[in-house]
Parts: structure tokens; C-alpha cells; sequence
């Protein structure tokens, strides 16, 4: 029985799954993280393991296709190595970057946009047969609605009241300083330049608790950032010219797990003049390796 495999590697974990030609999963494999950026020759020696694991079990003559789906592909110059590295096996060998295996895990075959948002966030989308994004350019430079953007709100609140000399710190500013076990406020700027952006943007679960006890400041930073990331769609919209119809799919973190971020999201997206159908549902991305190969074999 042939099959192919994908593989959705990140920073943190490499899953890997082989599907039949139904898209029927046949098998699983899970190593550690798949980011060449973090460290090229550990990441390869994950992204092998997962791809030997599932040899292990279905043999691997009847693999007729391996799809990656790499996190940080656009960013480094690393994509001609790794495709001269894997044509040791015999399949055939494609890099996605690993937005897109989710676009194609949520959304199928279907013309539509998604939109991530966890550390980071972007919006992508597929029309006629041509790929278009909006935001997705990192922390520095953007990243607008995802956890380390609304992070950093916070900690900008914070450094504003300061400037102002409030003599008074917020709920919020307060249950900042004690997540970092800090006094001052300038410890926590020390912490920011001082830490990698993943763990900045881990502090957006201090907006989250916040926002639980019915702080409105906190409550404000997160419904800012389900406008924002409204705004990253309603540009693609314009870019890509839908009319009628609509599929958006939203994965990530903030987008599933936090409501008020993703409510508000909604509300403005509902405003827009399409009829709009909103997919948000688990699943993992490897799966988005089969139906890439449906969407190439549709398009021949």
C-alpha cells in the first residue's frame, strides 16, 4: 500500500504522519523540536528520527511522497541543504513552510484565509490558484494580535504610567511585577531585552488572568488584539478581491483558546459585506500534507 508522509515541525516538537491514498492515517511519529533555526543538524536529526519511526512501521518502499511543513523556512538559507540532505530517500521530497501545511490541514482544498496567531501571528490565503499573506514579518516588525503583542501592550501600559508619573500601578501592572518576581519596573524592561521572544510572550497569560478577574485594562489589550488580527484579513480580502463567500479557518493559541481575543475577531469580521464561514476546529497539520497533493493534482 502506498502512502505519503507529513510532517509539521516547530520550535518545540516534530509530529510526523503517514497517510493512505483516502487520507486515512496509517501511522504517527513524534520527536523533538524541527526548527533549523534553534540548532540546523539537531533539528535534521529530529526530522529523520520521525521519518525513520514511521519507516519502522510501513516499510519504506511504498513512500511516494514526504511533505515538511518547517517553521522558520522563509527565514533562513537553509532550504537548498535540506532538500539536497533528504534526497537520500527515495520519495519525493517538498518543503512548505509550515503556515501554509496549516492552511491546508484547516481549509482543504478550499480558496480561503488563514489566520494564525500564537507567539507570532500572520494571515494567509489561496485564490485562483495564487498564495497571498499580510503580517507574519516577527516581533520587530510586526506580529500584530499574537501573544507577544499583547505581552508587550502591557508592559508598554506599564512604562506609560511611569513616564506620567502615576504614583499608583494598575492591577495589571501589578500582577506583571509579581509573575517576574520583580520591584521595579525597569526589571521588567531588563527582562524583555534579556529573554528570547517566546518567553515574552508568555507573560500574555498574565493579560489573560487579568482579563478573567474582569480587569479592563487587560480586557481592552486583548479585544486590540482580535482587531488587529481582523485587520490583517480584511487586507488580504482587499488583495485577493472575495466576493459573496467566504472561508476563514484561525488557529494558534490566542485565537482558540482565549474568547475575548477571538469574539472580538468575529465581531469585526462579521461586519464585512461576504457571507462569512469561520472554521475553527483541532487538527493536526500533518494532514495538510495530503490534501497539498490533492491541490496540485486538481490543478494539473
Amino acid at each position: 500500500m502506498q502512502y505519503i508522509i507529513g510532517i509539521d515541525s516547530g520550535g518545540t516538537s516534530t509530529e510526523a504522519a503517514a497517510y493512505d491514498k483516502d487520507g486515512k492515517a496509517l501511522a504517527t511519529a513524534k520527536t523533538g523540536f524541527g526548527n533549523p533555526l534553534i540548532n540546523k543538524e539537531k533539528a535534521i536529526e529530529h526530522l529523520e528520527k520521525a521519518i525513520e519511526d514511521i519507516f519502522k512501521k510501513l516499510g519504506r518502499k511504498n513512500c511516494s511522497h514526504i511533505i515538511f511543513g518547517l517553521a522558520g523556512l522563509d527565514s533562513g538559507n537553509f532550504k537548498e541543504e535540506l532538500e539536497g540532505h533528504f534526497q537520500k530517500y527515495d520519495s519525493s521530497i517538498t518543503f512548505l513552510n509550515d503556515a501554509w501545511l496549516a492552511y491546508f490541514a484547516l481549509l482543504q482544498n478550499k480558496e480561503g484565509i488563514l489566520v494564525i496567531s500564537g507567539t507570532g501571528s500572520i494571515a494567509m490565503g489561496i485564490k485562483d490558484g495564487r498564495k497571498y499573506r499580510a503580517g507574519g514579518w516577527g516581533n520587530l516588525l510586526g506580529d500584530e494580535g499574537s501573544a507577544y503583542a499583547i505581552a508587550l501592550q502591557m508592559i508598554k501600559n506599564s512604562l506609560i504610567a511611569y513616564d506620567k508619573g502615576k504614583s499608583s500601578i494598575s492591577f495589571l501592572n501589578r500582577e506583571l511585577l509579581n509573575e517576574l518576581h520583580a520591584k521595579t519596573i525597569f526589571e521588567v524592561v531588563q527582562f524583555v531585552y534579556q529573554h528570547k521572544k517566546d518567553e515574552v510572550a508568555a507573560l500574555a497569560k498574565v493579560v489573560v488572568k487579568a482579563a478573567d478577574q474582569q480587569d479592563a485594562e487587560a480586557i481592552a489589550i486583548l479585544r486590540s488584539a482580535g482587531q488587529d488580527l481582523a485587520l490583517l484579513v480584511k487586507e488580504l480580502i482587499e488583495k485577493m478581491a472575495f466576493q459573496n463567500q467566504l472561508s476563514i479557518a484561525v488557529t494558534g493559541s490566542v485565537l482558540e483558546k482565549n474568547q475575548i481575543v477571538f469574539e472580538q475577531f468575529f465581531s469585526n469580521i462579521k461586519e464585512l459585506p461576504l457571507e462569512i464561514e469561520v472554521i475553527k476546529k483541532e487538527v493536526s497539520n500533518s494532514i495538510g500534507a495530503y490534501y497539498y497533493l490533492q491541490s496540485l493534482a486538481e490543478g494539473e
